[in-house]
């Protein structure tokens, strides 16, 4: 039983439920690490963008006529430039502040700190037989819940090409521990097969 707020509740915590939580902790974080990639690869793409910008309209103020001539441009040419860099300036500036990537990292970030240290709880109880310790059940059932309960969720359009991502490396980790040799793109193109193959397999009538 669990005290809360004075009143006393039943919680009833099976060891199949705790393995089911153990099981998703690895995949939100496997979820969540994809995410932070993503979002942090496209901030700093908007960044570049910004700093190429920058070397454009500096190299365009304090720069002479007659140097872009003598390099071959003309000064047509020269105002065009600088006014495609102010575009892509303008653009990016709007991109990073509706898209909010650095924020999105950050709370993907946050959100693998926080179920990191949820696993290595789980890791820490689990015993060897795949058994939970009876007098730790509950604190790790809530430490779950608490975790799950305060990071960013992952969008609804997103969650299943992840889910299937996350599976994919977990089957090509298991066959390249029992198959190291060989190339990991031969590893993809088995699974590929056999997922295929059991995707298009006719279900049993029962």
């Amino acid at each position: 039983m669990e005290e809360n707020s004075g009143a006393v509740r039943v919680v009833d915590i099976t060891a199949k439920e705790l393995s089911r939580q153990f099981r998703l902790l690895t995949q939100m974080l496997s979820m969540h690490a994809v995410l932070r990639d993503r979002y942090t690869r496209r901030a700093l793409f908007i960044d570049i963008l910004f700093l190429a910008c920058s070397v454009v309209f500096c190299a365009t103020t304090f720069a002479r006529d007659d140097l872009f001539i003598r390099i071959g441009f003309a000064p047509s040419d020269v105002q065009y430039l600088l006014g495609v860099a102010s575009v892509v300036a303008f653009f990016s500036s709007l991109v990073a502040l509706r898209a909010d990537w650095k924020g999105m990292a950050a709370c993907h970030k946050e959100a693998i700190q926080k179920l990191g240290r949820v696993l290595w709880e789980f890791r820490g109880c689990r015993q060897e037989d795949g058994s939970w310790p009876l007098d730790r059940m509950v604190d790790l059932d809530r430490a779950y819940w608490e975790a799950m309960n305060n990071i960013v969720g992952i969008p609804d359009r997103l969650f299943v090409g992840l889910k299937a991502r996350h599976l994919r490396k977990v089957e090509i980790s298991g066959m390249s521990d029992s198959a190291p040799g060989c190339p990991l793109f031969l590893l993809r193109l088995i699974l590929l097969k056999r997922s295929i193959s059991k995707a298009s397999r006719k279900p049993e009538k029962i």
